[in-house]
């Protein structure tokens, strides 16, 4: 596995974590928004283990780049940044690595990490939303021009997941609704989200394919009215 960061450190930590189970793992410095830097990543890849078989795009986010806001509020700059880090570098990485999987000629499975908010409306998403609609489109067309040649393409659209920089953003306020919101009454962990990605890019979804998978605890079929009163008896 070749693990991407911006921080060698932290793609470091993450190599460690693989090598303490037996797993190899190289790390490789990196920003994917920095144009010549996909190329890069592949090769580095394809030195440290001769082939790649899994692209997984994860990079992405929200609040270390820009605060949320109505769209008339945003400059071309911000709007640019946070496409780039959602979208723009996600066709990069993946035009660069389908020629190495069509090579190879065994296939391959690639996943785009997208967000509820690319399937759903929110007020200041406009951005945000706007890229990873456009990156749930880009799986599919993905699943389309790359079948013939046995590659994969598939997306997870996580709802809210309680990450170490989300953990300290989050006030009491903000937890109570995301409880209320989601039928589960939490937000997901990372992990949950990790094991739905191996098993779209492992063996056991070697028939899945253009596919969008909801990882929300439910919250997409809430229905916005509230909880009902009690049920009258009949007559």
């Amino acid at each position: 596995m070749v693990a991407v960061d911006v921080e060698r450190s932290r793609a470091e930590e993450v190599c460690s974590q693989i090598a303490d189970r037996d797993g190899r793992a190289h790390p490789v410095e990196a920003d994917v928004c920095a144009d010549g830097s996909a190329l890069r990543i592949v090769s580095e890849a394809r030195d440290a283990f001769g082939r790649i078989d899994v692209l997984v795009n994860v990079a992405g986010g929200m609040h270390a780049h820009a605060e949320w806001r109505p769209l008339i509020d945003w400059t071309d700059t911000d709007w640019d940044r946070i496409v780039a880090l959602n979208l723009r570098y996600v066709f990069q990485l993946a035009r660069a690595v389908i020629p190495v999987m069509i090579e190879q000629g065994e296939g391959g499975a690639i996943v785009n990490i997208t967000s509820i908010s690319g399937v759903f409306g929110a007020p200041n998403h406009s951005a945000y939303g706007a890229a990873k609609a456009g990156l749930i489109h880009l799986t599919r067309t993905l699943c389309l021009e790359y079948g013939a040649h046995g590659i994969r393409a598939n997306a997870v659209s996580p709802g809210a997941i309680e990450t170490a920089a989300t953990a300290s953003a989050l006030d009491e306020a903000q937890r109570a609704h995301l409880a209320t919101v989601t039928p589960l009454g939490r937000p997901g962990r990372p992990e949950e989200i990790a094991n739905t990605v191996l098993f779209l890019a492992s063996p056991m979804g070697s028939f899945i394919s253009g596919q969008m998978l909801l990882v929300d605890g439910g919250a997409s079929v809430v229905f916005p009215l509230g909880t009902p009163g009690p049920a009258r008896a009949p007559g």
